[in-house]
């Protein structure tokens, strides 16, 4: 199902929106009056290149003002989205906790991330914290979601 159109606000319409890569490029990642989408569409997608090595994300969503209207956006927000039996207390391998780490992710990427268990309540709360919109109260916003 292709990414939906943006509303008069600039923004997805409410929801968890599926798209694959390709549409993310086509839709948010595309030259405009500045390179500046099409640079974090690439560090986007090394990042997602890093996290398919892990096999530990399950999918991930896709936030920031990357995916609204904006033509010089600032960042892009992710949820990666750990499988629901994912054990936190076990011993990561190098590449593994680099890209787990926020630390790591925003050093490197710029990104900011956020991460959960698939059908946890962090989730939950992720998901409703990114479906904020400042300002607005009663407004909710629409989110993209990524199969790595």
């Amino acid at each position: 199902m292709p990414i939906p159109v943006l509303n008069d606000h600039g923004l997805l319409p409410e929801g968890l929106h599926l798209c694959s890569l390709d549409e993310l490029q086509e839709r948010f990642g595309q030259f405009q009056i500045s390179a500046r989408r099409p640079t974090l569409f690439r560090k986007f997608t090394e990042l997602v290149h890093e996290i398919r090595a892990t096999g530990l994300v399950t999918w991930l969503v896709v936030d920031g003002s990357f995916v609204t209207a904006k033509p010089e956006p600032e960042d892009v927000d992710l949820i990666l989205v750990l499988s629901e039996t994912h054990n936190f207390a076990a011993e990561l391998r190098p590449f593994e906790y680099n890209v787990l780490s926020r630390k790591r992710v925003r050093r490197r990427y710029n990104f900011d991330v956020l991460i959960a268990r698939e059908h946890s309540v962090e989730l939950q709360e992720y998901l409703a914290f990114f479906q904020q919109v400042r300002g607005e109260t009663e407004f909710r916003k629409g989110l993209l979601k990524v199969l790595p």
